[in-house]
């Protein structure tokens, strides 16, 4: 059964948040997520792209993109996580001032933001600032210091603005040992929904299989096939969501599963429930005319 957050606030904070990684932890969420990370060494798997994290660095995340960090277990893996209901942004809003605030993290779609020391300073004090203010929601009477909260996050918000006026320079990776399971990634992002067999990546790639598994699984903390099913699984839940009278079958069957079990038995261990109870559910949701980034039940891991 997945971890899960439970969706208590439109927009929650994980500040400074330090607690180990248990092994690589696939999820994806339809609700927008601010990453930040602080200390440590970590390769980060986001969508298609494999990213070596250094500190100062921030990630803005679209919803729904499966992700998964694999952080050194070797030193101390520090980062600071804001997720974000884009709904309630435009609620709160005028709607072009919404619309502008939330386009780095729509037209960019998961950028890593490598901030200079002064931006980094900027945005330590922000997030203080706001962690002081979150940490007060829960009291009793002090409903105030959630709205100033959600203030400090349009700030912060603006000020991503800012920083991604000036084109975002992503760092090349540095090693072919990286570069490899890049292209790995890519090989599975262009293939995932045929029939795909170890021969045919380590063939496409001129790399011999027992190299290919052993570097993917040093560099992301996961198996070729593990990350594989979890694309799949991705995949059939976007398509549940944006078309939910869909059948499980022909979902399966677009994702790459050809066996219906195999499809549901990986797909309500990765989600937590069967694809026809997910298939249900988005559809209640369609048919309401509700938010499915409230649902608790579509939560990610609050530690990722």
């Amino acid at each position: 059964m997945p971890v899960t957050m439970q969706w208590q606030q439109p927009i929650e904070l994980n500040y400074r948040n330090a607690a180990p990684m248990p092994g690589a932890q696939f999820h994806s969420h339809a609700f927008y997520e601010l990453y930040y990370f602080q200390e440590g060494e970590c390769n980060y798997l986001i969508g298609d792209k494999l990213i070596t994290l250094q500190p100062g660095d921030l990630i803005l995340m679209h919803g729904m993109t499966l992700h998964c960090p694999n952080p050194s277990p070797s030193t101390p893996y520090v980062r600071t996580i804001i997720h974000m209901d884009p709904a309630y942004v435009h609620r709160i809003l005028q709607p072009d001032t919404a619309a502008m605030l939330l386009k780095p993290f729509e037209n960019l779609r998961n950028i890593r933001i490598s901030l200079p020391p002064e931006e980094q300073e900027e945005l330590e004090s922000l997030l203080n600032e706001m962690n002081r203010l979150y940490l007060r929601t829960n009291e009793a009477g002090v409903r105030t210091s959630y709205d100033r909260f959600v203030i400090r996050v349009i700030e912060l918000l603006h000020l991503i603005r800012d920083w991604c006026i000036a084109p975002v320079n992503e760092r090349e990776h540095r090693s072919l040992k990286e570069q490899h399971v890049q292209s790995v990634i890519s090989y599975l992002e262009d293939h995932y929904a045929l029939e795909i067999t170890l021969d045919d990546i380590a063939g496409a790639l001129h790399l011999t299989k027992p190299y290919l598994s052993n570097l993917f699984k040093d560099v992301t903390g996961t198996t070729v096939f593990k990350y594989l099913y979890n694309r799949r699984i991705n995949q059939a839940k976007m398509m549940f969501r944006l078309e939910p009278r869909q059948s499980v079958s022909d979902v399966c069957r677009a994702v790459g599963f050809h066996q219906l079990p195999h499809f549901s038995r990986l797909f309500k261990t990765t989600v937590g429930e069967s694809p026809e109870a997910y298939r249900r559910r988005m559809l209640q949701l369609a048919t309401e005319g509700g938010s499915p980034a409230s649902s608790a039940a579509l939560g990610g891991e609050v530690n990722s």
